[in-house]
Order: structure tokens, then sequence, then C-alpha cells
């Protein structure tokens, strides 16, 4: 299945201020930081610049999301693999792994500590640009790791001198999340003249562009706003107002690029066939029908052709979750991966050349984008009771992502601008009042595929997986045992750190219980 960990040997910054650091969990090592002290390397700097330590940091922000894809992915139903009855696949987990922990490790380690002293040296020289990106940054993975896991260790988290940490509500989460990004959008407005090096050292996501900083900042304050949808103090004022200060179209898209040079096939993209971590992936029949004209009938939509080759006799399927693709299934009738192949193995050499879209070898991972900024409009505009300006932003949500697929990205079969309008024509309703929430959900689902998985799968978690909503949603039937017949609903900690190190803490939140990962977060509660 290619569950690749090439990153772990090609730490690109050894900051010696962090010392022998292990977060959460591994330890302070006292003995080897008396020796680097004692014996310091003449020729090894102990400081490292703040302009080389941006560029690891944003390689590493799409890191997390995209190993751990594989296995959400599949909990969302946006792919599922060719062998029937794997854990994700069956919402469950792979126990005694660190599958599914990516994104912890990412925080924890490939951020944390780096984020932090990239800021404190930015301090010293002045440069408040660097102060506001990390900020910036950690409100992102903050969101993205409490969504992703619910309880977490927050204010314990960076304690080097501690071999244990304490775990955090989500309320509290959320709630540092709401002050870091506060704190990056004062830094981005102390900001006079952007200094050279940090647009260098930003050329892997903004390009030294503060404002789209700021405008990505304003788009977490609006995902984090909206974890509340389903509270008491849920204000879609708030909401409105922080989409409304970020993203303004396609053209402020957020995405991390990747060098896909011949040197290491680690810098290419994740998903591509040089990096082989999807051959035996495959688009599932759920998102099929949300394309082909089965939900929303009789109307075909141009992405289905462009996001997926047909099988050999012109038909575009999909694998139904956890059932896989049976050995007998004829040739014509087979299912291709997203490297544009019917075989589970990448294409020798790892060239992308039946790839498409996010699946090429160099192509950019959206982080965020205005589609998305505009669903969680629409959903806020819903909910408030505003349908004429929820129909407004469901109609440039879909739209913004047919912008951002025909800006940057390629298809199989490519769509003209008046299919893009004639589609969002056949899918919005005649009048604001006949708009659903399950129209703007599907529709949120279909933009963020491939790519917005945690996302959807707050949106899935927070209404109950309903099929009401999620039309012709199945779950497994065959859950996974530890499941007890309920659906997942939040990712247990990393294993290699918190189950080896941080086990009374575990047991005091009830990491420890067989059914763990089938409780739900916080932000689906009333």
């Amino acid at each position: 299945m290619g569950e690749e960990r090439d990153g772990d040997s090609k730490q690109i910054f050894q900051m010696k201020k962090i010392a022998i650091l292990f977060i959460l969990g591994f330890g302070l090592s006292s003995c080897e930081k008396y020796i680097d002290d004692a014996f310091l390397n003449p020729n090894a700097p102990t400081v490292a610049k703040p302009a080389k330590v941006l560029p690891a940091i944003i390689a590493n922000m799409s890191r997390g999301i995209q190993f751990d894809s594989r296995m959400l992915g599949r909990y969302v139903q946006y792919w599922t693999l060719t062998g029937a009855g794997s854990t994700w696949d069956r919402m469950g987990y792979d126990p005694n792994s660190d599958n599914g922990g990516e994104k912890w490790r990412t925080h924890y380690w490939n951020l944390g500590l780096n984020v932090i002293n990239m800021m404190n040296d930015a301090r010293a020289e002045g440069k408040p640009e660097y102060v506001g990106a990390g900020n910036a940054i950690m409100a992102w993975s903050w969101l993205a790791l409490t969504d992703y896991h619910n309880e977490v260790i927050l204010k314990e988290a960076f304690n080097t001198s501690a071999l244990t940490f304490k775990y955090d509500t989500q309320e509290e989460v959320y709630q540092t999340v709401a002050t870091l990004c506060d704190s990056a959008i004062t830094n981005f407005d102390r900001v006079g003249s952007v200094s050279e090096d940090f647009k260098v050292a930003d050329n892997f996501m903004n390009k030294g562009d503060i404002q789209k900083w700021k405008k990505f900042t304003y788009a977490v304050k609006a995902k984090m706003l909206h974890r509340y949808a389903l509270k008491s103090n849920y204000n879609p004022d708030e909401v409105i107002a922080a989409v409304n200060a970020s993203l303004a179209s396609a053209d402020d898209d957020i995405f991390i690029t990747f060098n896909n040079g011949p040197a290491s096939s680690a810098d290419a993209n994740f998903y591509g066939p040089r990096r082989n971590n999807l051959a035996s992936y495959r688009p599932t029949d759920l998102i099929i029908r949300y394309m082909d004209g089965n939900v929303f009938e009789g109307v075909n939509d141009p992405r289905k052709d462009y996001f997926f080759k047909p099988s050999a006799d012109g038909v575009t399927r999909g694998v139904k979750t956890a059932a896989g693709e049976a050995a007998a299934t004829p040739a014509a009738r087979r299912t291709f991966n997203f490297f544009g192949f019917v075989s589970t193995a990448a294409p020798a050499g790892g060239v992308d050349t039946e790839a498409r879209t996010y699946f090429k070898n160099d192509a950019p991972f959206p982080l965020i984008t205005y589609s998305d900024m505009q669903f969680i409009k629409a959903e806020a505009a819903f909910r408030k009771g505003d349908r004429a300006m929820a129909l407004d932003a469901y109609r440039k949500g879909i739209k913004g992502n047919f912008d951002m697929l025909k800006k940057y990205f390629t298809g199989y079969t490519d769509f003209t601008e008046q299919q893009a309008t004639d589609y969002v024509n056949a899918v919005s309703p005649a009048s604001a009042t006949a708009l659903t929430i399950s129209d703007i959900m599907i529709q949120k689902y279909i933009a963020l595929w491939g790519h917005g998985f945690e996302e959807t799968w707050v949106d899935l978690r927070k209404f109950q997986y309903s099929p009401e909503v999620y039309k012709t949603f199945e779950p497994p039937t065959n859950l996974f045992p530890d499941n007890f017949n309920k659906l997942v609903y939040r990712v247990r900690p990393r294993y290699n750190s918190e189950y080896l190190w941080n086990v009374e803490e575990l047991t005091r939140i009830g990491g420890l219980n067989q059914d763990y990962h089938t409780i739900e977060p916080w932000f689906v509660k009333n």
C-alpha cells in the first residue's frame, strides 16, 4: 500500500537549540545536551536564521495531511482500496501502529519548537512577517490537530523538562487558535516593507505576499468560528465576516508546492506516482454518484471526467468502500487508479504521464481554497436564515472550485467556462428558499475531494453521517470489531509516543478503551 515513512531520516533542519528534544514522550537527554554544549562544532551554526527555518516548516505543512489522508480518505469515502475489508475502510484503525499519526508527529515535532524558535529569533531581528507567519501556521496546525484527534496536549506541549503530558479539551484548543489568529494579523499589520529573505523563504507557499498571509489567517479563523455551529453561542455573522476578510477568489487559493527535482523523490508530491503511495487506491462509488447525475438527477458534472479516467468500456465507476474490486471483474470494467492505470503498482520510473490533477509529481497541494470559504459562508448564512446570501455563496463555491481546477491543474477531459456555468445553474434551485443544507454539503464534499479531508470529516461528523444530508452515503456494513457497531468520530493519538510513554493520561481520557475512536468530539455535541 506504500505506507511511506521516508521523511523520518531526512529532517531538513536540525537546530541545536532544540538539543535532543523528543516531543511528547521521547524525553530530553540531559547527557547528550551536555556533550553538545561542551564540544560545540565550530563549523556548525547553533542558531538558525528564520529565513533558513521557514522553508522546512512550510514543506511540512502538507506532510501530515497527505500522509494521513490515506487513512482519513477512507473514513470520508473519498477513496478506498482495491482489496476488501481493510481496517480504515471499515472505520477502524491499526493497533500498535503509527498509521494515522503523522499529523500528530508533524505538529509537535516538525513544526512545534521550530516555529516557536523561528518567531523568537525573528522578534530579535525585528521581522514581524516571520512572527505573523509562525502564529498563522500554528493556528492552522492546532485546528487541524484537534479536528482530527479531539483532546490533545496543549498547555504542556512544549515543556522540554517533562516526560509525560496532560491532555486539554478541544474547546481550549479552539480558543488558542483564535488567539494565534489575532496575534498573526497584528504582526502582519506591523510589516512595513517585506524583507527580501522572507520572500525567498516563503517561495513554496505565499511568495512573501503579506496580504495573502492575512487572508490565510482569516480563513483559519473562519473555520474555527464555524466549529461552533452546533453550540448555543454560534455567531454566523462572525463566521461570515471572517470569510469576507479571507480569500476573495481562486487567485487567492493557498497551496503548498513541491520541488520535483532529480535529487530526491522525497521532494516530489506525496500523491504522485514517483512517491507511489496511492497505486492501490480508487475513487469510491459515492463520489461518482455525486457527479454522474445519480444524486443531482440527470446533471453530469464536468469535473467527473476531469478527475477520473473511465473504464475501458467508457463508463466511469467507483469502488464500494470496504468491498474492494473483485479479482473476477472483467478487464473492460476495472477502475483506474489516480495515476491512470488499472494496476496496483506505480508506472515504471514513477512517470506521471497518465496522472492528472492532484496526482502529478509536481502538482501543488491545496491547503485552503476560496471555494471552501464560500461553502462555509453558505452554511453560516443558511443557519442564520439569510437564504439569498446562502444561495449566492453556494453558487460561488461551486464556480470557485471549477476556477481553481482550470487555473492550477490539468484533467483527463477539460471543461469549458460555459460548461462550468451551465453546471452551476443546473444544480442551483430556482429560488433561494428552495436551497437545502444537503445541496450545500454535497457540493462542498465534491469541491474538497482529494485535498479537504479534515474539513469534510468535520462536516460528516457534525451531521452524524446523515444520509438525509449526504444522500446515498452508507457506512460499511462490516465495521471494525472495536467499534462495537458505532461509527468513527476521532483518530487515536499517535501510538509511538502516547501509547508507549503517556499511558496514564490516555487512561484518564479513555484512550485505552477499545472504542475510544468512536467517542464524539466536543464540536459535535449540542
